[in-house]
């Protein structure tokens, strides 16, 4: 399947250092930015990051980062991961020897769609041609609920989504767009194997349509949209990694 890649690999752009970051203490509220993560090295090259989670209406959490490297570049944050509301722990794993890491977590606020589900065809060229995802322009006095209000933010979510086999292995998705203030749509993949909701790609604001190609044939998917809006980032914390354990004297084997 082809799906847009938001995961932080073990090597991304080198970024400098950021100036220290602090929060105060911060009590549970509807919105409310998680404190007190904290980044601990568990093996040479996993670093676990836990956090106090302090909201109580998030559709989940990004896990945001990126490495110290030699290059004098500005940092830029980049999600590694979007986990699921209530979650207050996540390990990186596998990531590059001796290299400084540096993270925050931050909440996304709005609630899924609707699920939507297709089964892709038999591999073979395309039969249908569409245009590119469509975005919808409010028209005046168009009523759209808030995702910044408690009160409203459920009415915000995208309705009626459905998704539309472009044979053989293409699908298309359209909904309905609620959310008046959204920062970005995000497109949920159920994967086949797993049965876990995943990112796939982040669409702008008002994106009601989105089409992709090329997924695997024969295969059940199911999707759901999210209009969501980002909420305040954690304090942020830094661990370095280890060295090597593969490289250790006497644990080092050439490549067969």
């Amino acid at each position: 399947m082809r799906v847009v890649c938001i995961v932080l690999a073990g090597a991304v752009a080198a970024c400098s250092s950021p100036a220290p970051d602090t929060k105060p203490t911060v009590g549970p509220g509807p919105f409310a930015p998680p404190t007190g993560l904290t980044a601990t090295l568990t093996t040479p090259l996993d670093i676990e990051l836990r956090w106090k989670d302090n909201a109580t209406h998030e559709g989940g959490y990004f896990v945001e980062g990126y490495f110290v490297g030699q290059a004098p570049t500005s940092p830029e944050f980049v999600i590694i991961e979007a986990l699921a509301p209530d979650t207050t722990s996540y390990t990186h794993t596998k990531l590059l020897p001796e290299t400084r890491f540096v993270y925050r977590v931050r909440p996304f606020f709005g609630r899924a769609s609707n699920v939507s589900e297709v089964v892709t065809g038999k591999e073979g060229p395309p039969q249908v041609t569409v245009p590119e995802p469509t975005r919808a322009t409010p028209a005046p006095g168009d009523a759209r609920a808030s995702l910044r209000s408690a009160e409203s933010e459920a009415m915000a979510s995208a309705t009626d989504l459905r998704a539309t086999l472009l044979p053989p292995t293409g699908i298309k998705l359209e909904w309905k767009d609620h959310a008046g203030n959204e920062d970005q749509y995000m497109i949920e993949v159920r994967s086949p194997e797993t049965g876990d909701w995943r990112p796939s790609t982040f669409e702008p604001a008002d994106t009601t349509a989105w089409v992709s190609y090329n997924f695997d044939a024969e295969t059940p998917f199911a999707f759901r949209v999210r209009a969501f809006v980002y909420g305040e980032p954690s304090n942020v914390v830094e661990q370095t990694t280890g060295k090597d354990p593969s490289m250790a004297p006497g644990k080092w084997k050439p490549v067969q």
